[in-house]
C-alpha cells in the first residue's frame, strides 16, 4: 500500500464526515427553530360535530349511544346553524336520512337555511337532557336555542325536539325531526 493513496482517502473520509456533521447540525438547528416558532404562536380548535358513520341493528335491538349520537348529529346540524355552516348541515341531514323522508327533510333543512341566509344570524342549540323511548324509536332533546346577530345574541329560550327513527335494512335513519313546546 503506498501512504500517499491512504492518506488522501483518509482526508476524503474525514471531508465527508465533517460535511455529514454539518449538514446534521444544520438539521438539528432547523428542527429547534421551527419548534420554537409553533410554540410562540396562537392556535384555535374548532370543534365540528362528530360524524358518524352507520349504526348497526342487531337482533332487532339498536344501539341507544348510536341513536342518541345520531340525535345530537341531527339536532346540531338542523339548529346550529351560520351562513358559512349551511352546506355542512344539509350533508348531514342528508347523510343520516331516511329514504322515503329525506326529501322532506331536506326542505324543512332548506327553510331554515334559507332565513338564516336572508337575515344573516346564527343559531345555536345547547342540548340539557335527552330522553328515550326505544319502543318507538323517538329521541326527545330539550334544551335552549340561541341566535345571533354578529356575535350579539338576540334571543333565548328553552326548546324541545322531537326525533323519529325507523329501521332501515340493518340501520337506524332519521325519519322525521319537530319542535314540540319546552318543558318550563
Amino acid at each position: 500500500m503506498n501512504v500517499s493513496v491512504l492518506s488522501r482517502k483518509m482526508k476524503a473520509a474525514q471531508r465527508a464526515r465533517n460535511l455529514l456533521a454539518v449538514f446534521l447540525g444544520l438539521s438539528i438547528a432547523t428542527n429547534f427553530a421551527l419548534s420554537y416558532r409553533i410554540s410562540q404562536t396562537d392556535s384555535q380548535v374548532v370543534l365540528i360535530p362528530s360524524r358518524v358513520s352507520d349504526g348497526m341493528v342487531a337482533r332487532g335491538a339498536a344501539d341507544i349511544r348510536y341513536i342518541e349520537a345520531l340525535s345530537l348529529d341531527a339536532v346540531y346540524a338542523m339548529y346550529t346553524v351560520s351562513p358559512a355552516t349551511i352546506r355542512y348541515g344539509r350533508d348531514v341531514i342528508e347523510r343520516i336520512a331516511a329514504a322515503p323522508d329525506r326529501a322532506r327533510l331536506l326542505a324543512a333543512y332548506d327553510d331554515i337555511a334559507d332565513d338564516i341566509r336572508l337575515r344573516r344570524i346564527s343559531t345555536v342549540f345547547r342540548p340539557g337532557r335527552i330522553g328515550h323511548d326505544l319502543q318507538r324509536l323517538q329521541i326527545t332533546v330539550d334544551g335552549t336555542l340561541a341566535t345571533y346577530l354578529d356575535t350579539t345574541e338576540v334571543t333565548n329560550g328553552p326548546r324541545r325536539i322531537l326525533l323519529t327513527f325507523v329501521e332501515e335494512g340493518a340501520s337506524i335513519r332519521l325519519s322525521r325531526i319537530e319542535l314540540l313546546e319546552a318543558e318550563e
